[in-house]
């Protein structure tokens, strides 16, 4: 390759020799080549703008100057390309081409000089010398036609782009409250324990104001002197022990301390006498406590949340308790809960101003919030609901939401009361409805008119049993507590389907429920308020998590539903808050025991709902209801002389202005004969025997609840499980049917 190169230089040579004639290489004479003419030029700028048709006495004078490594090295590939239309015209002459080496050696060299350290910027000199401005892991800067020039650019565009200094890349501090024993952080002993009405292993921890302190794991938490902020809620000192969920699987809860002020003397006195002596103005002072609740080893049962209530400290520091772990900095993946700006506004209006000042209202705040998926609707009720709790002592919750219920499992529409606050995901905190009525689907477009209806008559009950409760009040039991009483606002959480059918399901609810407030995470135009309407808040939306999908999640809210464990409801106060605090997970669901019932005796109807269910016949409901999941609804006992049939193809579901639905069931086993069912629920019994109707929809129970999880590996492929069958299925009919909706008419844009 250099010889050719070496060969055309000297032919380069002997062209441009003294002399009359030149000689070929052969010996043989021939005539003068008269220089081409000019080259026309180009529309495309060339990076050697030298100029043509120059006399000989500048030629010699450029050749008597001293010149650069750089300069000889373009001078040198220019006179290879000039020569090489002179060798084209001779017949003794071999003229390589531009599809040989040679001639792709000397673009080459070219394109290295255009990517080298010495850009063409001919005002300005490069600053990098003879350094290399490319590596193999930086692109290089495309010279072709259709890319941009980048002789216009300025010399430091393209070390700029590729070497520009490093990101931090530091994990996020949570946490900037570091333990010292008996410093900031005391053990309680047991007569200090038992003062405060504590019967296990207790901290507390003294935090300087504003300071933050984030924690992994389940614990109660009590507040003794000054107020924190918890998940954008104030929590101020009270003999309340707060049930706190944090797992890594949602934005980390950040404990930040507010300053200390005004205190009340007994909140004072419950700090041990060793504690409140270190004690510095301003300082807030805490109370955790162990929590174990069995949640924690939820991740036994669906697998994909597997430790997501342990987390390693990156410093090093020990765990402050057993299952309370301090996370000081993020680590990949988790993020800590933030709110934003916007959020903090909307807080600030009527609906939360100080006790008194809304008393002459006409009626209760109906707070209704909207916006698309995945903007962050069930944090801001979340957190609405908290703000609210401060403020009343019991708070209504409209669930609309089919796939992303707060505290009923997906598929149905509930109305729930709140009375403490609530510090975790919707797995942490399943409840028993006040009323709710069964859809059965994750979304409502197989049945719009029937989740219409459910929402209406909900909306009455609220107004007719739960606006106003003064004569369900019991004053002498919560004396001490100044929270307004009298008056239950309510929130709505709607769902995230905005287009086409759901803009106008959306816009149904708004007017059934009439809200005074809405909170939307739409910016756009139509979002305004309308004179005499609603006021309109505009909210930013958050990013959720990429680590666990929307099925991820219902999946452990269904299970986590299925593995609870409820309290018997108080039928001396049927305005209180019935949630789980213990799960049962030393068993998976197919080796518990189930109820067993008659079902002629037990159950008036059977009720399929959801797309083909008016196909089924008698006597396939036996083979459709095993392993199936089904609703358990009350609803009016048929007359003595009404015999109707157990099940009839096609009937309608339960009217939600007669019926209610009291939790879901898992239909373990059905005899040959469909005369007895096997059932499991975590349905208290005393709630249980007012169940009558039994309605299946769409839904299903996921793969990981037919799992036996105390095998080797939790019952992987190949196991034998009832209703279940791995790998791929052949014949006819197998392959799953694939449904296109997402096109839609011009009306529904």
């Amino acid at each position: 390759m250099l010889s050719a190169i070496a060969a055309r230089k000297a032919r380069l040579q002997q062209v441009h020799a003294p002399g009359p004639e030149n000689y070929s290489e052969k010996g043989k004479l021939s005539p003068k080549v008269p220089p081409p003419p000019p080259p026309p030029k180009s529309s495309t700028k060339r990076r050697h703008n030298h100029q043509d048709g120059a006399n000989l006495s500048s030629k010699k004078a450029r050749k008597n100057t001293p010149k650069s490594q750089s300069e000889k090295k373009h001078d040198f590939v220019k006179g290879v390309s000039n020569v090489s239309s002179q060798f084209t015209s001779q017949d003794d002459v071999i003229f390589l081409d531009h599809s040989d080496d040679d001639s792709d050696m000397s673009i080459n060299l070219d394109q290295d000089d255009a990517v080298s350290g010495r850009p063409e910027c001919p005002p300005e000199p490069s600053q990098h010398g003879g350094r290399k401005a490319w590596s193999p892991s930086c692109p290089v800067v495309d010279s072709s036609d259709d890319a941009s020039d980048t002789s216009e650019q300025p010399c430091t565009d393209f070390f700029s782009s590729h070497n520009r200094p490093l990101t931090n890349t530091e994990p996020e501090v949570l946490s900037t409250y570091r333990p010292v024993r008996e410093q900031n952080i005391f053990q309680l002993s047991l007569d200090e324990g038992s003062a405060l009405g504590l019967n296990g292993p207790a901290v507390a921890l003294v935090l300087s104001p504003s300071a933050t302190a984030s924690f992994v794991g389940t614990f109660r938490l009590r507040v003794l002197r000054g107020s924190i902020s918890l998940l954008g809620t104030t929590v101020q000192p009270s003999q309340v022990l707060h049930h706190v969920f944090a797992p890594c699987s949602s934005p980390v809860p950040v404990i930040q301390a507010l300053v200390a002020c005004g205190e009340s003397s007994s909140s004072l006195h419950d700090i041990p006498a060793r504690i409140l002596g270190i004690v510095d103005e301003g300082d807030v002072v805490i109370l955790l406590q162990e929590l174990r609740t069995g949640i924690e080893r939820l991740g036994r049962v669906v697998r994909t949340f597997e430790g997501i209530f342990d987390q390693t400290n990156l410093e090093g520091l020990p765990d402050i308790l057993e299952g309370i772990h301090l996370v000081t900095h993020a680590p990949r993946g988790m993020r800590a809960f933030q709110l934003p700006p916007s959020w903090e506004a909307a807080f600030s209006t009527s609906p939360f101003s100080p006790a008194g000042e809304d008393a002459s209202l006409p009626r209760p705040h109906v707070l209704l919030i909207r916006g698309q998926k995945n903007s962050g609707k069930s944090t801001f009720a979340r957190t609405l609901t908290n703000r609210l709790c401060s403020r009343y002592r019991r708070v209504a919750f409209l669930e609309c939401d089919l796939g992303q219920s707060e505290f009923t499992p997906g598929g149905m529409v509930a109305l729930n009361l709140v009375e403490h606050l609530v510090f975790g995901p919707p797995f942490t905190h399943p409840t028993l409805p006040h009323q709710a009525h069964y859809v059965g689907a994750n979304n409502p477009r197989s049945s719009p008119s029937h989740y219409l209806r459910a929402i209406q008559s909900l909306v009455e009950t609220y107004r007719l049993d739960l606006q106003f409760a003064t004569s369900l009040v019991d004053i002498e039991d919560d004396a001490e507590d100044d929270r307004i009483a009298d008056v239950i606002p309510l929130v709505v959480n709607t769902m995230g389907w905005t287009k086409g059918l759901g803009a106008n399901l959306a816009r149904r609810i708004e007017e059934l429920v009439q809200p005074t407030d809405i909170f939307s995470f739409d910016t756009s135009p139509s979002n305004e308020a309308e004179p005499g309407g609603p006021r309109v808040h505009t909210l930013e939306p958050i990013t959720s998590s990429r680590r666990f999908t929307p099925s991820d999640h219902r999946t452990l809210s269904l299970l986590s539903y299925f593995h609870a464990v409820f309290p018997n409801p108080t039928h001396s106060a049927p305005l209180r808050q019935t949630t789980a605090s213990l799960w049962s997970t030393d068993l998976p669901l197919c080796a518990q025991p189930p109820y067993e019932l008659t079902s002629r005796l037990a159950l008036d109807r059977i009720v399929l709902t959801g797309a083909g269910s008016e196909d089924v016949v008698r006597t396939e409901l036996v083979r459709v209801l095993a392993g199936a999941l089904v609703a358990l609804v009350s609803g009016p006992s048929p007359s003595e002389g009404d015999e109707e049939e157990l099940y009839t193809p096609g009937s309608p579901p339960p009217d939600p202005a007669s019926s209610t639905c009291l939790g879901l069931a898992l239909v373990r086993g059905v005899s040959s004969d469909g005369s007895k069912l096997q059932l499991l629920t975590p349905v208290p019994p005393e709630t249980l025997m007012n169940a009558r109707i039994l309605v299946m929809g769409e839904l299903g129970l996921p793969v990981w609840g037919w799992m036996d999880f105390r095998s080797v590996g939790g019952g992987g492929a190949g196991a034998d499980v009832p209703f279940l069958r791995w790998g791929r299925s052949t014949g006819a009919g197998s392959e799953r049917r694939r449904v296109r909706r997402n096109i839609m008419r011009r009306a529904q844009m």
